[in-house]
């Protein structure tokens, strides 16, 4: 089978890039021909993680010109691809690229969302700034807020209704997608399919791990909410003298939050800045890991630490989290909205009882089966000979 792969930045550090390259591996490690097709590409070392007969294709901006059409159409044509799967299909506009290049062929069109339907980070913004307005101001967000959602509710619309297939990220986001949306969809076009693990697994023991709360992300406070992890933190150290709060990643907040940990005597806390490998030594040593964002697509460094047996304590502020965890079984999910106190319990029940500990690490091992590379690559198998 021949395949592309379009996304908007690669190769580049980020959750979809990541998921690009195992998915891009897994399907050419079967012998299938693939391609990644780009409109920047800022990050030209990290192809090195590709295998070695993906091609990548670079196209530019603006997204619909007729140089990329060009491009395109030229490599649906001459490579005789079977499939284009579209990793940045919010905007309608990249899907009109992708069918103005497959015209009168019999290439299909995959479109995965790699988000919350009704949740974007622009949603968000716009109704961070009608709360924070008043007066004349807030009328004004309000409309800013009521234009965002219609601009995107009619998106969804025509890229559903313009692709051969519609991929969410999990099964519970179809009652929102139609909701948001305000249409009807079959199970047949409208499916779903978790993300993989993205980190190669490597054997490890219970008894190697330290007494250390682990982070793994940008580091910022207004969507990750990396704040919540150091308050938490903040209100732990002191009784509980044997245990650490490790922190990896870089971001807008990091100095502002260092500056917090500094000022206020907080110990035991590591910011350890952005690492370029993969963090699976972070993985190994750590116990718990945290993630406390007000929206996530999926999660990605949930599953990955799973894998390694780091429990996971995540705020439920999104659905896909309980397809991943079992509540209480292999990792905690505090309740919408956010409650400091719930979060303190759950890590509290983890860091007093280390049998309790011991139990949830290995069901989390065992649960991340179900999202190993092999597993999510049999599903999307099963689409492309649907």
């Amino acid at each position: 089978m021949n395949i592309v792969f379009l996304i908007g930045v690669y190769p580049n550090y980020g959750g979809t890039e990541k998921i690009t390259t195992v998915l891009a591996n897994r399907f050419a490690a079967d012998g299938n021909r693939v391609w990644i097709a780009s409109f920047e590409q800022p990050r030209p070392e990290l192809a090195a993680d590709l295998n070695e007969t993906v091609q990548l294709v670079s196209l530019n901006y603006p997204v619909k010109s007729n140089a990329n059409e060009a491009i395109l159409r030229k490599l649906v044509q001459d490579e005789k691809i079977d499939v284009i799967i579209n990793q940045w299909c919010l905007p309608y506009f990249v899907t009109q690229l992708c069918n103005r290049a497959r015209r009168d062929t019999s290439c299909k069109l995959i479109s995965v969302l790699h988000g919350v339907p009704d949740r974007s980070k622009k949603v968000i913004v716009a109704e961070d700034s009608v709360k924070a307005a008043s007066g004349l101001k807030k009328v004004v967000a309000e409309f800013k807020l009521w234009a965002v959602n219609k601009v995107i509710q009619g998106s969804l619309r025509y890229v559903y209704k313009n692709s051969d297939k519609y991929v969410l990220l999990s099964p519970s986001f179809k009652a929102s997608f139609e909701k948001y949306a305000s249409m009807r969809c079959t199970d047949d076009k409208l499916l779903a399919i978790g993300n993989p693990v993205t980190i190669d697994v490597e054997p490890c023991r219970f008894e190697d791990k330290r007494k250390q709360i682990l982070y793994v992300g940008r580091i910022d406070k207004e969507n990750k909410r990396v704040n919540r992890i150091v308050e938490a933190w903040e209100a732990l150290f002191n009784d509980y003298p044997d245990w650490s709060l490790v922190l990896v990643g870089d971001g807008p907040h990091r100095s502002e939050l260092e500056a917090y940990v500094r000022n206020n005597g907080i110990e035991r806390v590591s910011f350890e800045g952005f690492v370029k490998e993969e963090p699976v030594e972070y993985y190994k040593k750590s116990s718990i890991l945290m993630l406390t964002s007000d929206l996530e697509g999926f999660g990605l460094v949930v599953v990955d630490g799973m894998s390694y047996g780091v429990v996971p304590v995540v705020y439920g502020s999104y659905s896909t989290i309980y397809d991943i965890l079992d509540n209480g079984v292999d990792g905690f999910i505090t309740s919408y909205p956010y409650n400091k106190e719930e979060t303190l319990k759950a890590l509290k029940s983890l860091m007093d009882d280390e049998k309790q500990l011991r139990r949830m690490s290995e069901a989390a091992k065992i649960k991340s089966q179900l999202f190993s590379v092999d597993s999510v690559y049999k599903k999307w198998i099963d689409l492309l000979n649907s």
